[in-house]
């Protein structure tokens, strides 16, 4: 069985939803597939992931709607959301299709803590190693347009230098810790900072060319993430991953890193007790040889899909500290 074979089979019987939560496993296989080049590896996980979690299963007989519009932000029509989009791609192909819905939908980039990002972004690095995988791409439009929930733009400029204070300028201001600790919810918490004239103009983009904004952005998170090993700053990681395999779809992609840039450090406000602050990489972390051969070792889908992430993106940047935040997620479990 092809690692294409092997996701299209799980897709069709599964929701991208597991109850309030997201369904990982197509995002599970496709890293371990990536990381070792073995499809035994994805299908032994299979196994594991289907029998220990109950994923939402796929509804037959869903209503044909019109349009994706009329099912954006609604997660009990991605069925009938799908089929709107296969039809779409018939007309106009799968990479027109892909870039009409996150062109028209950018803000929506951050849904369900960044996950429709992430798994439309493994979906298209399946489809260039195997053209079955359109299948599973457009699982992944329909994910994200049912998923929908819109973010903002900020505006203000800073010199990446000054992250750091401008950072914590945010999180330890009066008023905006004022309006999150009102807040119960991350969904409230992030509802009330993008309604916040204060929030709106205190916050920040960055200046600098696409390279040193990543590289800033991840000086920012990975310090943060091992303070706290918060589920929320690995996913705004992964994110970014994400965004920049995603990259050839939008047609103006500094705006699409201004839109990521404002929905990561948004949902960076919503985890208590972060100082951020600059920290030195550890004098001596495993290679990359032994850190995939633990990650990929683990049950946690997170700790697998952080290695992937990591991984790619030191190939991008050659930042030795993402060996160190991989590392602490691996061990957390």
């Amino acid at each position: 069985m092809t690692i294409g074979e092997l996701i299209n089979t799980t897709g069709k019987q599964h929701s991208p939803y597991m109850g309030t939560l997201v369904n990982h496993l197509p995002m599970g296989q496709m890293a371990l597939y990536r990381l070792t080049g073995n499809t035994e590896k994805s299908i032994e996980y299979t196994r594991y992931f289907t029998q220990r979690f109950r994923i939402n299963p796929f509804k037959t007989g869903a209503a044909p709607i019109g349009s994706l519009e009329e099912c954006l932000g609604n997660r009990e029509d991605y069925e009938s959301c799908l089929m709107v989009a296969e039809e779409q791609a018939k007309k106009q192909g799968i990479e027109s299709l892909i870039s009409e819905i996150l062109n028209i939908y950018p803000f929506g980039m951050s849904s369900g803590l960044f996950h429709v990002l992430i798994r439309l972004a493994y979906a298209v690095e399946g489809l260039r190693l195997d053209p079955v995988l359109e299948a599973e791409t457009l699982r992944a439009l329909a994910y994200y347009v049912t998923a929908y929930r819109e973010a903002g733009l900020l505006e203000r400029r800073i010199a990446t230098a000054d992250i750091f204070h401008e950072m914590n300028a945010l999180a330890n201001h009066s008023r905006i810790r004022k309006l999150l600790d009102e807040k119960s919810s991350m969904g409230q918490k992030l509802k009330a900072l993008y309604e916040d004239d204060t929030y709106l103009h205190m916050g920040f983009l960055l200046s600098g060319s696409e390279t040193e904004k990543t590289q800033s952005l991840l000086a920012l998170l990975l310090p943060a993430f091992d303070q706290t090993v918060s589920i929320v700053v690995l996913h705004c990681i992964t994110g970014l991953h994400a965004l920049l395999t995603l990259r050839p779809y939008f047609r103006d992609f500094e705006e699409a890193f201004d839109i990521y840039t404002t929905c990561c450090l948004t949902h960076l406000l919503t985890v208590e007790k972060l100082d951020y602050r600059k920290q030195e990489t550890a004098s001596e972390s495993p290679d990359w040889d032994e850190i995939i051969r633990r990650g990929t070792a683990s049950r946690d889908v997170h700790a697998i899909k952080f290695t992937y992430t990591c991984h790619e993106l030191y190939l991008r940047t050659g930042m030795e500290r993402l060996k160190q935040s991989v590392m602490h997620q691996i061990n957390k479990n």
